[in-house]
């Protein structure tokens, strides 16, 4: 998830533009951590391969990421409200 994230603040449906703002994301990064999450996945997108299936996941991640931001987010230890309908 934290891929997608990443993929959603710094992607664009262009991949060799993708991958090269990641590495600049990389290289500004202060945290190990996501200096590495940033590069490792620039890695993973400089393959050629990834043309062919790069553009549709990336359109793809974007509805879906978008899709999870417009839910209410409620806490695991809050009970989820169920409606209950009487019929006579």
């Amino acid at each position: 998830m934290n891929e997608k994230k990443a993929l959603y603040a710094f992607g664009c449906a262009n991949r060799e533009a993708t991958v090269e703002r990641l590495r600049f994301a990389a290289a500004l990064a202060p945290d190990p951590a996501v200096k590495k999450l940033f590069y490792s996945l620039s890695v993973k997108l400089s393959d050629e391969d990834c043309d062919k299936w790069y553009r549709c996941f990336f359109y793809n991640m974007r509805l879906e990421v978008e899709h999870f931001s417009h839910h209410k987010y409620l806490p695991d230890s809050c009970p989820v409200p169920i409606k209950e309908f009487l019929y006579e």
